[in-house]
């Protein structure tokens, strides 16, 4: 179990990690849980959800909105949003993924009356529906994605919606957002943090995009 303390709330999050041998237990997992020569990202929090769920708390915009989360992970910001009673569709490729990140919700918020989990494919979306907020923490790490990520933008937004991307300021982002501003979006840079987690400190940048 991973406790984290953000904005006055104490959240505690289950990792398949050992907590107490990280480094140790981490090979294990990754071949455990790896298929399809995919790398199991989802099995640790990233600094990039650490300051989303931060910027969750700290703001009333997300408070009994409709949310959709891309790549949720082990759910900690999907616990965020839950603090604020946002009505929250909660996605990521990893069923695995899925089941932590609902257990991690329940355990913190009590019931999962406000969420449902569900497996989505960027490749083959099955979004139908449209969102008031689209969250994401750091998920344009794939090239062949962006394309990808930007259509489900496209589908779950109007120009009434806001995304709210946190993203570590990786060089190969700029391709991403260069795709977007060809898609007729807006963005801009509201928030730089710098979080530390497991002895590092890593550069987080939160993306506000609207749809032209």
């Amino acid at each position: 179990m991973i406790e984290f303390e953000i904005s006055n709330k104490k959240i505690l999050i289950e990792s398949p990690l050992n907590p107490d041998d990280y480094q140790g237990s981490l090979d294990d997992v990754i071949q455990k849980y790896s298929s399809d020569d995919r790398i199991p990202f989802w099995i640790d929090v990233w600094p990039s959800a650490i300051a989303l769920a931060e910027f969750i708390l700290e703001s009333d915009e997300f408070s009994n909105k409709k949310v959709l989360e891309l790549g949720c992970g082990l759910g900690l910001t999907t616990v965020a949003l839950g603090f604020k009673n946002a009505i929250t569709t909660a996605t990521d490729y990893e069923m695995i993924a899925l089941q932590f990140a609902k257990r991690n919700y329940i355990r913190n918020i009590g019931n999962d009356e406000n969420v449902k989990f569900v497996f989505l494919d960027w490749r083959t979306p099955s979004i139908s529906e449209k969102f008031d907020l689209v969250i994401g923490a750091d998920i344009i790490y794939e090239r062949n994605l962006f394309k990808n990520i930007v259509d489900i933008f496209k589908n779950a937004m109007t120009t009434n919606s806001t995304c709210y991307l946190a993203d570590p300021g990786r060089p190969m982002s700029f391709e991403f957002f260069e795709i977007l501003k060809s898609e007729r979006f807006d963005f801009k840079i509201i928030s730089r943090s710098k979080v530390s987690y497991r002895n590092s400190r890593t550069d987080v940048l939160i993306y506000k995009i609207k749809k032209v």
